[in-house]
């Protein structure tokens, strides 16, 4: 389990800063090995062709309506990406990625639960 973050305040800013640099100089020791929270490459997002954005909506059985809701765009932006028209952005090319990997979980995530 991760150590609780500590919020710095001007009351323990001083004995922060003086543990983190301890924790620094023990790692350049070899003392102490600090974990990363970051990743270091992170991959591209893959491009669409026009059939390939067709065939994922089609196999997902929503309408361009639905779809365009899902990206937060209009209905003439997947009527452009699915005629090649417009190419689809990175953002939107990464949501459907996710989409694609993991549909159920995807579309659960972004649903409204509250909507009947």
């Amino acid at each position: 389990m991760a150590a609780k973050k500590e919020i710095v305040n001007k009351d323990n800013f001083g004995d922060l800063l003086l543990k983190s640099a301890n924790e620094a100089l023990q790692h350049v020791r070899g003392e102490k090995i600090l974990a990363s929270h970051f990743a270091t490459k992170i991959k591209e997002p893959p491009t669409y062709s026009k059939a390939k954005i067709k065939k994922i909506r089609a196999a997902l059985g929503i309408s361009q309506s639905v779809f365009a809701s899902i990206f937060g765009v209009t209905v003439s932006a997947v009527q452009h990406w699915e005629q090649g028209l417009r190419s689809m952005p990175a953002p939107a090319c990464r949501l459907l990625s996710m989409i694609e990997k993991d549909p159920t979980t995807a579309l659960i995530l972004i649903s409204d639960s509250k909507a009947s």
